[in-house]
């Protein structure tokens, strides 16, 4: 499969995907039905950031936990280096996080840029974003891995790259819809996406 991507400068590259390459053993990236992983949150709007793992919860901090107490969750992950698919799907989720709003959903895109750079890319970025800068969110999630980088798959872009990824998460961190884009030849289903989370608000107003 044939590519373009675009870099800083406007120049276009045409990349060939290797489907066929050898991959070391990985985590499989998480799919529908399995538990979402524990991660939380520390800062403040337009500057959230993972918290270390292990480490001690601050006040200011927030967690899985919490964001799934009280509506679902959407979480998913966004990287710059994707090229010329990286804009559009960031242009995506503003348009999801639009719908979500109104569908009573949470949304939490974490990205390996800090979301100050990226508040200057686009000016709706009015959703949490979250700076994973070690990569350890999307490593528990298995869309990101040191063993079988992205770019050995999809050549020209950064190893540091995710998996394009979106995942609807209920109450008890099940996740109930997931979307991969192992290709990037896809597109975010809004409408797949939206009747996921209706489905899991009919949970939650059953159980309050």
């Amino acid at each position: 499969m044939t590519l373009e991507f675009e870099n800083e400068l406007g120049h276009i590259r045409s990349v060939t995907s290797a489907l066929n390459r050898p991959r070391t053993a990985r985590k499989s990236p998480l799919l529908t039905g399995d538990l979402a992983p524990f991660f939380s949150l520390t800062g403040a709007t337009n500057d959230w950031r993972v918290s270390v793992f292990g480490q001690k919860l601050s006040e200011q901090a927030t967690s899985i936990f919490d964001l799934v107490s009280t509506r679902p969750l959407v979480v998913s992950f966004y990287c710059p280096c994707w090229g010329r698919y990286a804009r559009p799907y960031l242009e995506s989720l503003v348009r999801l996080h639009q719908r979500l709003v109104r569908e009573d959903a949470e949304l939490v895109v974490f990205s390996n840029e800090s979301p100050k750079v990226l508040a200057r890319q686009i000016s709706d970025l009015d959703f949490r974003v979250a700076y994973d800068a070690e990569s350890a969110v999307a490593q528990r999630f298995g869309v990101y891995s040191e063993d079988d980088p992205v770019w050995e798959r999809i050549s020209g872009i950064s190893d540091e790259a995710f998996t394009p990824a979106l995942y609807v998460i209920g109450p008890d961190r099940q996740i109930a819809y997931h979307f991969l884009d192992t290709d990037f030849d896809q597109s975010l289903d809004q409408e797949a996406i939206a009747q996921a989370v209706r489905t899991l608000n009919e949970t939650y107003q059953a159980t309050h």
